[in-house]
């Protein structure tokens, strides 16, 4: 593959430093470049450094003048629900009003408004939508997100907004990493003990089945899935060898962290 040469950027910014998570003062450190240049090779970084030097090292590559501009890594979104229908316009009037999400969820609101518009629509109408939303992450900077289902809470619908996460980034630039959230609320037709039966009868082995995520996720809060149920669905999704990412306290110091913890999550 053709080389690329990056040249007159006036801030590169290349977060060189510990690769563990920094703390502190660590995490204004950005390493910063001035008027630096990046050579790529085969799609990855190959050198940093002034631009000067980079130009020298770039004969046959193909040459990008920055202008001045700043060079960054991409953003990562590690919590999104890229695959969704409708809006939350209502939600967002009701959050600026001062109401909880507690009395929005009440008053038909929050999850359950998406999961009604979710069901209804297409493979199809999802995918055109999921697409715009991608276009938008990519222009302001986002090359990776994690990205949920959730708002189908039946098999079919879980089935269905995964593949079209599954479609999304096969058709999209951005790096897509997907989880299944079918433990995101307990749908309005069942109750609780028989959703969890089908999250893990029936939800959890067709996902790992057709390889459709990466992670199982569970929103661990009071009103939603308590904590000896939450390690139910994960120790399932586990066995079948998914990665483990817990929703958790958001509302309440619930115990969800302390149980991400020992499961050893992702994420919490």
């Amino acid at each position: 593959m053709k080389s690329l040469a990056v040249l007159h950027v006036s801030q590169l910014v290349t977060l060189a430093g510990p690769t563990r998570p920094r703390v502190g003062a660590e995490m204004a450190e950005l390493a910063i470049i001035r008027d630096g240049g990046m050579l790529i090779h085969d799609a990855k970084i190959d050198s940093v450094g002034p631009s000067d030097e980079i130009q020298r090292k770039s004969r046959g590559a193909q040459i990008v003048d920055a202008r001045g501009r700043v060079v960054l890594p991409g953003f990562v979104d590690a919590h999104t629900h890229l695959v969704f229908a409708g809006n939350r316009l209502d939600d967002f009037e009701r959050r600026t009003r001062g109401e909880s999400y507690e009395q929005i969820s009440k008053a038909g609101g929050g999850i359950w408004s998406t999961v009604e518009k979710t069901r209804a629509a297409s493979e199809q109408d999802l995918l055109a939508q999921a697409k715009r939303h991608a276009d938008w992450f990519l222009r302001c900077g986002t090359t990776t997100v994690e990205v949920k289902s959730g708002y189908g809470l039946t098999l079919e619908d879980e089935l269905k907004i995964l593949r079209v996460i599954r479609l999304l980034n096969e058709e999209s630039p951005l790096e897509i990493v997907p989880t299944f959230l079918g433990a995101h609320a307990v749908p309005r037709e069942m109750d609780t003990d028989e959703y969890i039966e089908l999250v893990i009868d029936q939800m959890l082995p067709r996902i790992a089945k057709e390889k459709l995520a990466e992670f199982c996720d569970v929103f661990c809060e009071r009103g939603y899935f308590e904590v000896e149920q939450s390690r139910r669905i994960l120790t399932a999704a586990r066995k079948l060898g998914l990665k483990l990412r817990i929703h958790a306290d958001q509302l309440s110091n619930f115990g969800g962290a302390k149980l991400a913890a020992e499961l050893e999550a992702t994420t919490a």
